[in-house]
């Protein structure tokens, strides 16, 4: 991965009004739009780890560093909440991420058990710094790496990322292309003292039939040409 440069980042805005997506654990305590500013994972190096011997960091790939002998003025973003631009994205890294994808292309129903969709409204508008275009990352010295690179790689893109959040004072989070849909966009928004106001407008088991069953079993077809066993 490459080293950020210092520029500031490119910046768009998320308008207020838009929907943000997330797919969670339905047994989850905590609501889906809360930012994780209590329990923000240590940072750890993927490439030492024997996967043999220890399980994979439980660190997600631009969790906030708060080490302020790594990432100096970390702290300062605090907690997190990661939401996708439209349901194809919390397909993407929230269902077919931890899928093996068989020949026929059809899942197993199991692939949404557990878990529920939420929709979410963005309540203002909320600047984020720009990795997802050409330009965007040229400015500040990155390539595909920085939002494609496996977990092994999590802790070059957490220190990058917050670096490039430090250095973009303007931004309250980042945009992204996800990894598991390259076509889908993502966002991971930070604290910044006063989290930006995201509210929930609507959830659903994905277990149950139901508005937000159909939205996944559509975006598996119409986003991924997948389909579902429903037997």
């Amino acid at each position: 991965m490459r080293t950020y440069n210092g520029a500031p980042a490119h910046t768009d805005t998320i308008a207020a009004g838009t929907e943000l997506w997330r797919i969670h654990r339905t047994d989850s305590p905590f609501p889906p739009n809360s930012f994780n500013s209590t329990a923000i994972a240590p940072l750890e190096d993927g490439l030492t780890i024997n996967t043999r011997t220890t399980r994979i960091p439980r660190q997600g790939r631009f969790d906030p560093v708060h080490d302020h002998r790594v990432c100096p003025g970390g702290s300062l973003l605090g907690g997190y909440l990661y939401g996708g631009l439209s349901v194809g994205a919390v397909v993407a890294e929230g269902i077919l991420r931890g899928t093996d994808i068989p020949k026929t292309g059809m899942l197993s129903d199991t692939a949404l058990a557990e878990v529920s969709l939420t929709r979410m409204i963005a309540g203002e508008d909320i600047t984020v710094a720009v990795l997802d275009t050409q330009a965007g990352l040229a400015a500040i010295n990155q390539d595909g790496s920085l939002a494609g690179c496996t977990w092994r790689d999590y802790r070059d893109s957490r220190i990058t990322c917050t670096n490039i959040l430090l250095g973009t004072p303007t931004a309250a989070g980042v945009r992204y292309r996800c990894r598991h849909g390259q076509d889908e966009r993502a966002v991971m928004l930070v604290e910044r003292g006063t989290p930006p106001e995201i509210s929930i407008d609507a959830t659903g088991d994905l277990a149950d039939r139901g508005w937000a069953r159909n939205r996944v079993i559509d975006s598996l077809r119409d986003d991924f040409g997948l389909v579902l066993d429903i037997r």
